[in-house]
């Protein structure tokens, strides 16, 4: 199982049977999982009755569901904006709904679709319920353990099968059940109208038994084997034929009807018809709708080159369709973004089902990682312990080299640091330079080396850390080699020697400069 993988049920509630198309769900992958049906043969029984009986024997994933509310409970507006901001469209749709309706906002739920926009304007198909329908609806699924996250709009959420099965220009769905045909007019994979007719599957199977006198099973399963439409005569079904007539009627009229809301282009005339439902695999329905609305009629199928051709292989997508275009709504492919579940009846998260079998190797995972890195900061802490323990060592032993008579310290470092800074206090207020010689025994020694003899001025004398210079006055130029080399012969001043050019004054004396380097970087200075 790919970690980021998500398994999403798509649930079609039909009055003959159940159907449900399990889908998983990756940022880069849209995989099939289950696709199951579930026969409704005790229709008197609760719809729970059935579904927990569905879910429980499947084992169907309950964590994202979606399902629908029948067409027949919905009414569809369409609406025009001067512009197709979604954030400016989602507040004004509810009020141009209420002043179009007899109903308040408090007892009904709008959601909508974007047909067509730009920045003048925004063309949508508003969808409006009652709440109690909504209500209804959740009531019937308590109990059974599968709490839909989404409930969309019948007919309309039939336009996510558009981009899978690319389904091109303006297309008519038909998806044919037990007890209502519903519509779907979609142009350019856009859905704009959506209604039902109480004419199906069901009224066929009672006007077959009425004509050759079976029971209701037996005719059943005659249309669901023979040939009720194959030819006129003998075994042609007039009651059959007549419900096929209504159902292409119906079709016709819903997309004249899509043409005059859309405003815009022969929407009727281009249409292709595709069917879909139970109803949609009786022998060659197909044939005789195209007959009767003049239009190209085809049953639901995947191209052959299409990029999902592998999710429904194995499987009939004219059976499973509207189940499939209800999981598609909770995968990256979906069109319709309807969900009527809103206020109070909005879907709350049961966070207890972060720890279901989806999720567990996800849990295990992050598990693991939080225990490696509690064992990897445990690891670090307990290396630099070490390390840090043998550099307190280290300078204890320093330490006691140094100051031998003291016992060492709780923390050397700082006692060395502490013992550095006052050597170097001491030096400063001390001025001591060359062989710890302070600057007044320096003077002292030059004081001695200078002979009273000498007939010398020192005007000037400055000593710094490395150099002592002399700035001196004579009476002649030889006083200046004789200065150099008495300061020479002292050992503290060896490197004595005369700096620059000796000068002489309008009295006939001379003034020159002596350097005296204190150390070897000193001289080279």
């Amino acid at each position: 199982m790919a970690m980021f993988e998500r398994s999403v049920l798509g649930l079609d509630l039909g009055s003959h049977g159940l159907k449900a198309v399990e889908l998983k769900v990756s940022p880069r992958s849209l995989s099939p999982g289950q696709f199951r049906i579930h026969p409704r043969v005790d229709a008197s029984a609760p719809l729970a009755d059935h579904l927990q009986r569905f879910v429980g024997m499947h084992h169907l994933p309950t964590g994202q569901v979606a399902c629908a509310l029948p067409a027949s409970l919905l009414s569809t507006r369409r609406l025009e904006f001067p512009f197709s901001d979604r954030r400016r469209l989602a507040q004004a749709i509810p009020f141009e709904i209420e002043a179009e309706t007899p109903f308040d906002l408090e007892d009904i739920f709008v959601d909508w679709n974007l047909v067509s926009g730009d920045r003048s304007q925004g063309v949508v198909a508003a969808t409006l319920t009652k709440r109690e329908h909504v209500a209804r609806t959740l009531e019937s699924l308590e109990g059974t353990g599968c709490d839909p996250q989404v409930i969309e709009a019948e007919g309309l959420v039939l336009a996510n099968l558009a981009p899978v099965f690319e389904l091109q220009g303006t297309q008519l769905l038909v998806d044919i059940g037990h007890t209502k045909t519903t519509y779907c007019v979609l142009v350019e994979g856009r859905p704009i109208l959506a209604r039902s007719i109480p004419a199906a599957g069901r009224a066929m199977t009672e006007a077959l038994a009425a004509e050759r006198g079976l029971s209701f099973e037996d005719a059943e399963q005659l249309k669901c084997e023979g040939s009720v439409l194959a030819r006129i005569g003998e075994t042609a079904s007039p009651g059959v034929t007549a419900l096929v007539d209504r159902i292409a009627r119906e079709a016709v009229r819903t997309l004249e009807a899509a043409e005059a809301r859309q405003g815009a282009g022969p929407v009727a005339r281009q249409a292709t018809l595709t069917l879909v439902g139970g109803g949609a695999r009786l022998d060659r329905i197909d044939e005789l709708l195209a007959r009767r609305t003049g239009l190209e009629a085809r049953r639901l199928r995947m191209p052959a080159d299409a990029k999902h051709a592998a999710l429904v292989e194995g499987i009939d997508p004219v059976l499973f369709g509207p189940a499939l275009a209800l999981a598609l709504r909770l995968s990256g492919e979906t069109v319709t973004h309807m969900n009527f579940r809103q206020g109070e009846y909005a879907y709350r998260q049961d966070f207890s089902r972060l720890f279901a079998r989806e999720l567990r190797p996800t849990a295990a995972l992050a598990a693991l990682f939080l225990v490696l890195l509690v064992v990897s900061t445990a690891s670090t802490i307990f290396l630099e312990h070490r390390r840090a323990s043998r550099y307190h060592e280290a300078a204890g032993l320093l330490y006691a080299q140094a100051f031998p008579e003291t016992p060492p310290p709780d923390n050397p470092v700082g006692a060395l640091g502490q013992a550095l800074r006052s050597a170097q206090e001491r030096a400063d207020f001390l001025g001591l330079y060359n062989g710890d010689r302070s600057a007044l025994e320096l003077l002292a020694e030059l004081s001695r080396a200078i002979p009273t003899d000498l007939d010398v001025r020192l005007t000037e004398v400055t000593i710094d850390r490395n150099l002592i210079r002399l700035d001196v006055e004579a009476e002649g130029f030889e006083a200046a080699d004789r200065l150099t080399a008495v300061l020479s012969a002292t050992e503290a001043f060896q490197r004595a020697r005369v700096a620059g050019s000796v000068k002489t004054d309008r009295s006939g004396g001379v003034s020159f400069n002596v350097s005296i380097p204190l150390s070897a970087e000193g001289e080279e200075a």
